[in-house]
């Protein structure tokens, strides 16, 4: 398991990794630091990574083994030197962060040193973050703190200007598409799923009780209507689509998906589409067929149609009214299709 945390360290920050062994080596590792870039860039593998160095009795080429018994407490959050703390909830309470506080008063009780790690430190509470305030500020003993973040800017200011902030950049493609294979995610959704995020735990979150497949189908039936000008398209968004979308995020996702499908289209039109770019496989007749069929005016209009749609959700219009009204407007402009039920 600890050897886990440390290749996702070496494989999705390198550099970074890498550059914190010179800095422990050279015994100038700050005091408090702020972990900040997208989910799923390594953040917290990096921030135990960097525990594990500071503990492990069997290092290798100046990284830590992974397999000795400090690397493995570590893992485990089973080191007394070495505290972690997460939100309870949706946030990161008071009570939690005058546990922390609580720690930092304590001298190491086996090592020279003591690490702590605040995940999502901007779910913290205010009053949990002014409680933390000065103890980052003033930290009593041989003591680093990591604060991992997914946006400093929700992080209050103060805090930020006492830590030492480092911006983790995005993780390669080849290393999400690795991650997602891994992961048992289909081989035919992962460029769509790449599309959309690069955080892997996001990703789980959609695959929970098979929402995303059912998204895709749902979305997948509704363009198919589309490209043979079938009224069904319609009832589809209420009967199939709708029940599947509760909430802001799952319509981000819903719209982002349509907007993907046109995106691909276009690309089959104008033929800038790689093999192993292809996002919608399963849809292939359909998207060549809306390519070969529908003018670039025509696409376009739609594209453009379900783009102005993300200006409407921001206002907090009706997202089923929404997507209604542009589903009419792709009818009204495939119209010469003539379907025939």
């Amino acid at each position: 398991m600890a050897e886990n945390v440390l290749n996702e360290a070496k494989i999705k920050q390198p550099k970074l990794f890498h550059q914190f062994m010179h800095v422990i080596d050279r015994n100038e590792l700050s005091h408090a630091y702020l972990f900040t870039g997208e989910d799923g860039a390594g953040q917290e593998a990096v921030a135990i990574g960097i525990a594990m160095r500071l503990f492990c009795t069997n290092l290798q080429d100046g990284y830590p083994c992974g397999k000795c018994p400090e690397c493995t407490r570590i893992m485990n959050h089973d080191h007394p030197d070495v505290v972690m703390t997460k939100p309870d909830g949706l946030s990161i309470k008071v009570d939690q962060i005058r546990h922390v506080k609580s720690e930092f008063t304590k001298s190491a009780m086996e090592g020279a040193k003591k690490v702590f790690i605040i995940s999502d430190a901007e779910k913290m509470t205010t009053s949990a973050a002014n409680s933390l305030l000065k103890f980052i500020e003033e930290p009593t003993g041989n003591v680093v703190s990591f604060l991992l973040s997914q946006n400093r800017h929700l992080i209050l200011p103060t805090i930020v200007s006492r830590t030492q902030v480092v911006e983790f950049p995005s993780v390669g493609k080849d290393i999400m598409a690795k991650e997602l294979r891994e992961s048992g995610i289909l081989p035919s959704q992962v460029n769509l799923l790449m599309s959309l995020t690069n955080s892997l735990s996001e990703v789980q979150s959609w695959q929970a009780d098979n929402w995303f497949t059912s998204l895709q189908q749902a979305i997948s039936k509704w363009f198919d209507y589309l490209v043979k000008g079938n009224p069904m398209a319609m009832p589809a968004i209420q009967m199939t689509l709708m029940p599947l979308i509760t909430g802001k995020e799952r319509q981000r996702v819903a719209l982002s998906i349509m907007i993907s499908i046109f995106d691909e289209v276009l690309e089959i039109k104008y033929h800038t589409l790689k093999k192993t770019a292809v996002k919608f496989p399963e849809i292939a007749a359909d998207t060549q067929q809306a390519a070969q069929k529908w003018s670039s005016t025509q696409l376009m209009a739609m594209l453009g149609d379900l783009l102005e749609t993300h200006r409407s959700m921001a206002v907090n219009v009706n997202f089923q009214n929404i997507i209604e009204s542009v589903t009419l407007k792709m009818l009204a402009i495939v119209k010469p299709a003539n379907f025939k039920g």
